[in-house]
C-alpha cells in the first residue's frame, strides 16, 4: 500500500481479490469486450484540499478512473513528444464520472475538491 499526505492509494494484484472486488462493479461500458483488462485494480481514498503532485505512472496500460465519492480536479500536462503542440488539460470529475487516460504518457496531479472524502476506483486496459 502507498500512503500519501492526507490519502491512501491500495493496488491489488492478487487475481482472486479483484475478482470479489469486480463482483461490486462492471468494467465501464465504453471499454471494448475484447479489451483486456489489468489483473490489478486501484482504490484511492482522500480527504479535500489534498491529491496527488504532478507525476507520470510505471504502469502497462492506459487505465480509467471512476470517481465513486467526492469531486476529484485533474490538471494534465502533454507528453514530451507532443508539448509544442498539445495544451495543458484541466477536468473536475464527479461521483459517477469516469476519466480515461494513458498516465505513461501525460504528466498528471490531482486535488480533492469540496467537503467530502474522495473515494476512486480504477483499473488498466488494452
Amino acid at each position: 500500500m502507498l500512503k500519501a499526505v492526507g490519502g491512501i492509494q491500495r493496488s491489488n494484484c492478487d487475481s482472486s481479490a479483484a475478482s470479489i472486488l469486480r463482483q461490486h462493479y462492471k468494467r465501464p461500458y465504453f471499454i471494448p469486450a475484447i479489451s483486456e483488462s489489468s489483473k490489478m485494480d486501484w482504490i484511492f481514498m482522500g480527504v479535500p484540499g489534498h491529491g496527488a503532485h504532478m507525476h507520470i505512472d510505471d504502469v502497462d496500460n492506459p487505465s480509467w478512473q471512476a470517481q465513486i465519492k467526492g469531486i476529484k480536479h485533474w490538471k494534465l500536462e502533454p507528453p514530451a513528444e507532443c508539448y509544442y503542440e498539445c495544451s495543458s488539460l484541466e477536468a473536475i470529475v464527479y461521483p459517477g464520472q469516469i476519466i480515461v487516460l494513458d498516465t505513461n504518457k501525460w504528466f498528471h496531479e490531482t486535488h480533492i475538491l469540496g467537503e467530502e472524502l474522495s473515494i476512486t476506483i480504477g483499473s488498466e486496459y488494452d
